[in-house]
């Protein structure tokens, strides 16, 4: 909308306002500076003038080359419109000297939004681009490999919602949501897609999709995931999860994990629901994973004997094609390879409580190289699992008469059947 007599242009500065609108809340258009140069100054200071109560618009049929980290904070009430490209610099260096850094994972941000009432829209045109090739030839499949920038995180968010976005090339996880609460993630298109992924399948290692970490009450729905790595994963203190209307193409699946990684911390995961996925060429389906129970090496690239929870968790209605591993999974002995870490059964993992978890709905057909088993769940002997139910699980394995497998769960037998 026009501003009533308010409207003044900066031509000293790589940025403009256009002054209030009728409501007398600021509006911010950020012009791109044209030459490749770093137009992280202009963004930063739109945010700082319209970031509260305000509008902020990257503007159409336009690149914004970021080349410094953005961590656009003290947010409130503002609506921000996407509709041009973020290009995120190749500069290892860089990133790796100045992400903005969370402790968990030693994971490091690239952008990110805090603040309450954040409305970001994407309006099915804008486009977050990591350039993360770069990233996953320096990598080599080691994922916890520091300095791999994030570019997409709600972190200390509170009533906000990004819809409508295209998040591509990440150097790491895709979209993370981090200590934030009444979160909403609606039609986000993701791909992270390496050049030499048919070749070498693991330099395409920890890009997740969709992450959450000691948030509550989040929504995900109506989005499209190509990531090489877990779909959507719900890590430490995701509490109160609704998941969606997902394709998942070429990931690890949704996962619950892993859990465990940091030695004597508890870990807990509570009220998940995903429903209505359809998981394309994946190695899991719906799977929960923890550490075992010795840590072995550090986190991010190590860890273990952590301890934990995961209470009141449904997937339901899951389709799955040519999936390469479990579509039903629990295992407890996650680690890096190359630590010489000991066999599970000598330090399995200890004090997880596993409970009211439940598959149901499982229709499709799995890759020949998984074999029969279409359900593993293995449960530590010092671990507690119980409440766990299987319903209509139909996915068919292309030779053979589909199995399940049981270790320690409560009420089955190691085939899986009542007891």
């Amino acid at each position: 909308m026009k501003p009533h007599g308010l409207e003044f242009l900066l031509f000293f500065s790589s940025w403009y306002c256009l002054g209030a609108r009728a409501d007398a809340s600021p509006v911010c258009v950020i012009p791109a500076a044209g030459d490749e140069s770093d137009d992280s100054p202009a963004i930063i200071q739109a945010f700082q003038d319209c970031g509260k109560g305000g509008q902020i618009t990257f503007s159409a049929n336009t690149t914004y080359y970021v080349q410094t980290v953005l961590q656009l904070h003290n947010l409130s009430n503002v609506q921000i419109d996407f509709l041009g490209t973020i290009l995120f610099s190749t500069d290892v260096r860089y990133w790796i000297q100045h992400g903005s850094y969370y402790h968990f994972q030693n994971i490091s941000i690239a952008m990110e939004f805090s603040g309450e009432y954040i409305n970001i829209d994407g309006h099915s045109q804008g486009v977050i681009d990591g350039q993360g090739q770069v990233w996953y030839d320096l990598a080599l499949g080691v994922g916890g490999l520091f300095g791999r920038p994030i570019p997409f995180s709600l972190r200390n968010a509170n009533h906000s919602i990004a819809r409508n976005l295209e998040i591509k090339q990440s150097g790491k996880w895709n979209f993370v949501i981090i200590e934030s609460h009444n979160i909403t993630a609606d039609n986000i298109f993701i791909s992270s897609t390496s050049d030499d992924f048919q070749a070498n399948p693991g330099n395409l290692g920890n890009t997740d999709g969709f992450d959450t970490l000691y948030s509550d009450d989040v929504r995900i729905t109506n989005s499209y995931i190509n990531s090489g790595d877990d779909c959507v994963s719900f890590k430490p203190g995701s509490t109160n999860i609704y998941v969606q209307n997902l394709t998942c193409v070429n990931t690890a699946g949704i996962a619950v994990g892993s859990l465990g990684q940091y030695q004597g911390q508890f870990d807990l995961v509570e009220n998940i629901t995903a429903r209505d996925i359809k998981l394309v060429s994946s190695r899991n389906g719906a799977y929960i994973k923890t550490y075992n129970g010795i840590s072995v090496y550090y986190p991010p690239q190590g860890g273990g004997n952590g301890t934990g929870r995961v209470q009141n968790v449904l997937f339901e209605n899951f389709y799955i094609q040519n999936i390469t591993a479990a579509p039903v999974l629990i295992q407890q002995c996650t680690h890096w390879e190359g630590y010489n870490v000991p066999p599970c059964a000598d330090f399995p993992a200890t004090g997880f409580t596993f409970q009211n978890v439940t598959w149901k709905n499982f229709t499709g057909n799995t890759n020949p190289s998984v074999g029969t088993t279409v359900a593993s769940l293995a449960c530590s002997p010092k671990s507690n699992c119980t409440g766990f139910t299987f319903t209509d699980i139909d996915v068919r394995p292309p030779n053979g008469t589909a199995t399940l497998s049981c270790t320690n769960i409560h009420g089955y037998d190691e085939k899986c059947q009542p007891v």
